[in-house]
């Protein structure tokens, strides 16, 4: 890591996330390049109930501290920063533990209701997970408080190896999904590990009335902040839940194979960007910069994205075949439904913080009730059909609207205007629309790994000129 660290500059924006994103690169391409190799150790089944645990997972995950971890990074006083830090990871513990409980002992319950059963030991799983990302929200953000890029980049490799080499491991000597599951949670163990040394080792100016108050200060974040980041939760992730009711393990499987690999672009970018943006963006927020980071930021995602995601949509239906094996056909159908939602959701995601940073909690309630309503009306809307393609057909679009959207209520908060983005983005769009029909018409006269090919080698070519336009736009 330390040379990953001497790579980059961590004084601009650009440099700190570019540090954070190589490091998650490397971790997260560990667990890209074993992929195809998991796909063959496992069984689609295998992969619907890791998907199944992710998903209770990352709806648990939004409340598990309470929202007292998006907090940190706005005190002036590191005492109280401090304060919000124990805080916030003590209740993500005690939470993990009557959350992990409660699906232990209510398993029979939540068994009947999706038609098949819960062993014990997926359901003590659930706790010992919740915790490892109760501390590691909490970590995170005080390591972002401190600019410890260079921690956070290590956290995101060390959890990427961890779970590489466990899953793979795991698999060759268990039988079913449960080496996917301890594989999942060695990784998140890994990452906590390497955030611990940050976590303060005096306990002073620490007390009862202390918490309690820094509780009672920032109580938006428990009382607006929780329920609507449960809402949005539950807007990504009870649609897993319920097709996975509905269409069972298997067809789980090939959709949540599909949506993890599409998205590891967006959790390669995103988060690394957004964590730094979230960093910039609390210290500029009363000043017209905000504006500035907030069209820039937005404006470098969009760039990047297009010709990834555009790539993808052409080739999708080829190339998971080919990469994960013939069991796998009908996932590389849903990555290209998801590709236009990705698109959309690799730009809006790491802007989300931008109503932390206003502290617009009840506008974030209000659209996480619409965000739900429209992603849960278009997943019963597709289970009427009776046919997995079409729930994940409508989920991706209903997922695109909320998205655009969403970038709208951002782009409110920060005081940008449209056409001052899209006067930005505008060459960026233009030149990866002759580029997207290129690559169809490339559909008819190539196939298999040549087309998988040409796909990347004009998608980087597009991926280069996109830099080198931002870096002379004067992109920090």
């Amino acid at each position: 890591m330390t040379r990953i660290k001497g790579f980059f500059a961590q004084t601009s924006f650009m440099g700190s996330a570019a540090l954070l994103a190589s490091s998650t690169v490397l971790g997260q391409g560990l667990v890209l390049l074993v992929q195809p190799l998991l796909t063959r150790i496992y069984q689609p089944a295998d992969f619907g109930w890791w998907a199944l645990y992710g998903s209770i997972l990352s709806m648990a995950a939004v409340v598990i501290n309470l929202r007292y971890e998006q907090a940190i990074q706005l005190p002036k006083e590191e005492p109280e920063a401090r304060r919000l830090l124990v805080l916030a990871g003590g209740v993500g513990l005690v939470l993990s533990a009557l959350i992990g409980l409660a699906f232990w002992l209510f398993r029979g319950i939540f068994s009947a209701w999706l038609g098949f059963s819960i062993p014990g030991w997926f359901a003590a799983l659930v706790g010992v997970g919740l915790a490892c990302i109760a501390l590691m929200q909490a970590g995170s953000m005080w390591a972002l408080r401190l600019a410890q890029f260079g921690v956070l980049a290590q956290t995101k490799f060390q959890q990427g190896l961890w779970q590489a080499l466990a899953q793979v491991g795991l698999g060759l000597v268990l039988k079913g999904p449960g080496g996917l599951l301890l594989g999942d949670v060695l990784g998140r163990l890994g990452g906590v590990q390497a955030l611990w040394r940050l976590w303060p080792r005096s306990l002073e100016g620490i007390s009862w009335p202390a918490l309690f108050q820094v509780a009672r200060r920032y109580r938006s974040f428990l009382f607006f902040g929780t329920s609507a980041a449960l809402l949005t939760a539950a807007s990504f992730h009870l649609p897993f839940i319920v097709l996975t009711a509905f269409f069972g393990t298997a067809a789980m499987g090939q959709f949540g194979l599909s949506y993890r690999m599409t998205t590891i672009p967006v959790t390669l970018v995103a988060q690394s960007i957004g964590q730094v943006f979230f960093s910039r963006a609390a210290a500029a927020r009363q000043t017209p910069e905000l504006a500035r980071l907030t069209a820039q930021t937005a404006t470098t995602l969009l760039a990047l994205g297009l010709p990834i995601f555009g790539a993808l949509f052409v080739v999708a239906p080829q190339a998971f075949p080919l990469i994960f094996g013939p069991a796998w056909q009908e996932a590389g159908l849903y990555a290209r439904l998801l590709a236009p939602y990705l698109l959309l959701s690799i730009v809006a995601q790491p802007l989300s913080t931008l109503l932390t940073v206003r502290e617009w909690q009840k506008a974030l309630l209000i659209f996480t009730v619409l965000e739900l309503a429209l992603r849960m009306g278009a997943i019963y809307w597709g289970i009427g059909t009776q046919q997995m393609y079409w729930a994940v057909f409508l989920f991706a679009a209903s997922s695109a609207l909320v998205a655009g959207l969403s970038l709208g209520l951002f782009f409110r908060a920060a005081g940008v205007r449209w056409g001052d983005f899209w006067s930005r983005v505008r060459p960026f769009v233009w030149l990866n629309l002759p580029i997207l029909l290129l690559l169809g018409g490339l559909g008819h006269w190539f196939a298999g790994w040549s087309l998988l090919v040409w796909a990347g080698l004009l998608a980087g070519a597009v991926l280069v000129w996109t830099l080198m336009q931002l870096r002379k736009g004067g992109l920090q």
